[in-house]
């Protein structure tokens, strides 16, 4: 439970943070102001009182609803006041939570307090696609010309940041990571919260800022350019909203040098387009343009959603390590000849070479493995023996000296280790993620490991959980089916290349 000592409006916690940039006040707020809180924690702005008690932000916290002042002392802990005037002191960031017709005098409020942003949870602007709703839109924008304030949205869920607690969501992980994300789509920024231990994504900051009226792909980009926590940008986009795009590309550009920056198009086609102006009032613009200006600007262009995580998680792994791959070719170690093919299949159909091992690896190998349904020409398929992960290691390291290699991948279902563990292996998943991260620390080519789980239960996804947060903490990538991971490794590879023309 909250407790409402610590969150009385008199008490202005004191930080060791240097604000040395203007989104500073945002990522890092001395204060939040939830606008139109309730009791109601699964209704309107109680979605933010929820999401803030489940935090780790100890800062105050204050509640804006005139209907229950004199009524109520706090809700859950946190004081409430009737207006943004009554809170003494400077404001960081207010959340707005009410009706799109009230919203116009709030931003007025805001701007004679000096607050520093706004966010605009709240609905029924341009996405409406009416001329009434565009004209209440553009109302906002004149309230705050020349003023302090900064406004996002509308029709978003505003900042994360999992070093200070600012959140939106109540499950996301306080996992501190190195990538940081700004989405468009509310939605899909609650999904990157949601996908986080299933796909070892971890974040150092994000924000759902929906229709860019004022701060947008731009300023994000300038600000995660310099952020030292963030080393990965990924941005889920309908369009550049208020930013101007040709200087959004150019920022990139310079920004790609040092860092990867993903982006995911929405609105692909006629009907995605349309979707998407309902949805933030984007005008999607053309998918050829856009993915051509990306990519010049050394950008990564996906489209999917399990792309986008995927290739942000490789990206976080491989970054921090400097593990990129050097080129196409891929070694296979996995148990069992139906995988084998189809990774094969798979790799080739996506641009990768699958030479044969060199000769006196195959007779290392060979040491390891008996004659009869076993291969050890690539993909090395262990067999039976593949259980046992010091043949795998072993293997590993013998395909990591074949100069004919970039890259090693290693398939093993995750049912295989859960097995192991069900009859008394305890502890055995985590001990073999730990013997491929001492592994890994020595190899040469970039490695990561396919593990998809066949069969669901309880007891297999807790073994997953496991297994992979391991990994991750070892920067070890690792993916749940084969066509996510030849995906990923295109794309990383072609930012490794791109790299390489900018030295």
């Amino acid at each position: 439970m909250v407790d409402s000592a610590k969150n009385s409006a008199t008490e202005e916690k004191k930080t060791d943070f240097e604000y040395k940039h203007p989104l500073d006040h945002l990522f890092y707020a001395r204060n939040v102001t939830i606008v139109g809180a309730s009791p109601n924690p699964n209704f309107g702005a109680g979605f933010f009182l929820s999401a803030f008690r489940h935090s780790s932000y100890s800062n105050p916290v204050y509640l804006i609803n005139p209907k229950y002042v004199g009524k109520l002392k706090d809700i859950r802990g946190y004081p409430i006041f009737a207006s943004i005037s009554d809170i003494p002191g400077e404001l960081d960031y207010v959340i707005c939570g009410i009706k799109a017709k009230l919203v116009p005098d709030l931003i007025r409020d805001c701007v004679a307090k000096k607050v520093k942003y706004v966010c605009i949870f709240t609905s029924g602007f341009s996405e409406l696609l009416t001329a009434e709703s565009k004209a209440a839109e553009q109302e906002l924008v004149n309230i705050i010309k020349g003023s302090q304030t900064r406004l996002i949205g509308p029709n978003c869920l505003g900042a994360l940041c999992t070093k200070s607690g600012i959140t939106y969501d109540p499950v996301y992980s306080r996992c501190e990571g190195n990538v940081a994300f700004a989405s468009q789509s509310g939605g899909i920024a609650n999904n990157l919260c949601e996908i986080q231990q299933m796909h070892s994504l971890y974040y150092s900051k994000g924000i759902s800022f929906g229709n860019q009226i004022d701060l947008n792909c731009l300023d994000l980009l300038e600000y995660y350019a310099q952020d030292p926590d963030t080393k990965i940008i990924g941005m889920y986009l309908e369009s550049t909203g208020s930013a101007d795009g040709n200087a959004f590309f150019s920022l990139m550009r310079k920004v790609t040098r040092k860092k990867p920056v993903v982006i995911w198009k929405g609105g692909q086609t006629e009907f995605g387009a349309r979707a998407a102006a309902s949805h933030t009032g984007a005008i999607a613009g053309s998918l050829k343009i856009w993915k051509n200006a990306v990519i010049q600007a050394g950008g990564t262009f996906v489209t999917k959603s399990h792309e986008f995580w995927d290739v942000l998680h490789l990206f976080s792994r491989l970054i921090p390590k400097e593990r990129l791959p050097k080129g196409k070719n891929v070694g296979f170690i996995v148990a069992g000849g139906g995988a084998s093919v189809e990774l094969t299949d798979t790799f080739s159909t996506s641009g990768f070479q699958i030479p044969e091992l060199q000769p006196e690896i195959q007779d290392k190998l060979n040491e390891i493995y008996p004659s009869v349904n076993t291969s050890v020409k690539n993909p090395v398929d262990t067999g039976a023996m593949g259980m046992f992960i010091d043949n795998i290691i072993k293997s590993i390291k013998w395909m990591d000296t074949d100069p004919n290699l970039d890259i090693i991948a290693f398939f093993m279902p995750l049912n295989w280790l859960s097995q192991l563990e069900r009859h008394g292996a305890v502890g055995y998943t985590t001990s073999v993620a730990r013997s491929l991260w001492r592994m890994n620390k020595k190899l040469t080519k970039t490695f990561f490991i396919i593990c998809p789980i066949f069969q669901m239960s309880e007891f297999n996804a807790k073994i997953s959980l496991q297994f992979k947060e391991v990994l991750w903490k070892k920067f070890i990538p690792h993916f749940e089916n084969i066509i996510g991971a030849a995906t990923a490794l295109n794309h990383a590879i072609r930012y490794s290349e791109y790299l390489q023309t900018q030295t």
